[in-house]
């Protein structure tokens, strides 16, 4: 007999990640992770790109997502999982009875390099036509895609990044300038991952002064990318508000509303996947766990945690 307490463990893409949270009638809660998955994840022949399922949230997720990193997940190796998709009478399910056939399906998409399948032309005598343009209310990442794992250098530049007021003051700024960009259909994820990266390496060059440590170009690049990729949802809750200032353009608005709407309508649809007891005993909260602020060691400035935002010299983030 399989052991009740045995896990499936995995980690997927940050971006694959979405917390939300369940809170019971007692001030008690419930903080899962809604895990999409992507085209190129297969199952018994099948792509499942475009379903989900959850799981619930542990300290190493949280700080995962909060980190930027690859999310670390686990799931009941005797439960079946259940993916779904679609929302109302369209809400379709798939059971998978092994929880490690979902889990070695993630680990082949995100090891491999996905390319989608795209058609060869085929001549006809009918008029081309441009296909359809699908329009975001939201950024999916704020980085463009890494096209392979961060050193560990990189990682560990990226704690550097974290824990210097300098570079969290602009990155806060970033925040704004990245959503009004958004706002007007005038985003580039490629020239901000590269204002980014001019800021890491004058990080990078303080602490080759301070500490002796260096860096490569590829390890500036993936810390700036991590950076980036980990302030996607503060961008997206600003976009979100200039949206209901009738700031962003209407295409745009639509799209974020929209989105909105349906992250809403999942997020119900995972209440209604609860056992009929915990149902009875919850409530449900549609706010997204919040970025607390740092305290304890994050907070302390100390000469060997960081680089005094004093010893760097940077420009102000430039949007076009």
């Amino acid at each position: 007999m399989m052991n009740r307490h045995s896990w499936v463990n995995m980690t997927v893409p940050n971006s694959w990640a979405h917390p939300f949270v369940f809170q019971a009638r007692d001030g008690r809660s419930w903080e899962k992770m809604l895990i999409g998955l992507p085209d190129g994840v297969s199952l018994d022949g099948r792509d499942m790109g475009g379903w989900a399922f959850s799981v619930f949230s542990t300290r190493l997720s949280k700080q995962d997502k909060l980190d930027g990193e690859p999310v670390r997940i686990g799931l009941p190796a005797d439960r079946p999982v259940t993916l779904f998709r679609g929302r109302g009478a369209e809400r379709e399910q798939y059971r998978v009875k092994n929880p490690r056939l979902l889990a070695e399906a993630i680990g082949n998409r995100t090891t491999t390099n996905h390319e989608p399948h795209v058609a060869e032309p085929v001549a006809t005598d009918t008029p081309a036509c441009a296909l359809p343009q699908i329009v975001r209310g939201e950024i999916a990442d704020a980085a463009p895609p890494a096209s392979e794992a961060a050193s560990a250098k990189a990682v560990h530049l990226m704690g550097r990044l974290a824990l210097d007021d300098g570079f969290t003051s602009l990155m806060d700024e970033l925040v704004h300038q990245a959503a009004e960009a958004f706002a007007r259909d005038d985003y580039d994820p490629h020239a901000v991952l590269q204002t980014v990266a001019d800021w890491t390496g004058k990080l990078a060059d303080a602490c080759t002064e301070a500490y002796g440590e260096t860096y490569t170009h590829a390890d500036i690049l993936q810390a700036a990318g991590m950076a980036l990729s980990a302030i996607t949802e503060t961008i997206n809750e600003q976009i979100g508000k200039l949206t209901e200032a009738g700031l962003a353009l209407p295409h745009i608005a639509e799209a974020n509303r929209r989105q909105r709407r349906e992250r809403i309508d999942t997020y119900f649809e995972e209440r209604a996947m609860l056992d009929p007891d915990t149902l009875l005993r919850t409530t449900y909260s549609l706010n997204a766990p919040r970025r607390r602020k740092r305290s304890g060691p994050w907070a302390a400035s100390t000469e060997a945690s960081r680089v005094h935002s004093s010893s760097m010299v940077m420009s102000r983030p430039r949007m076009k």
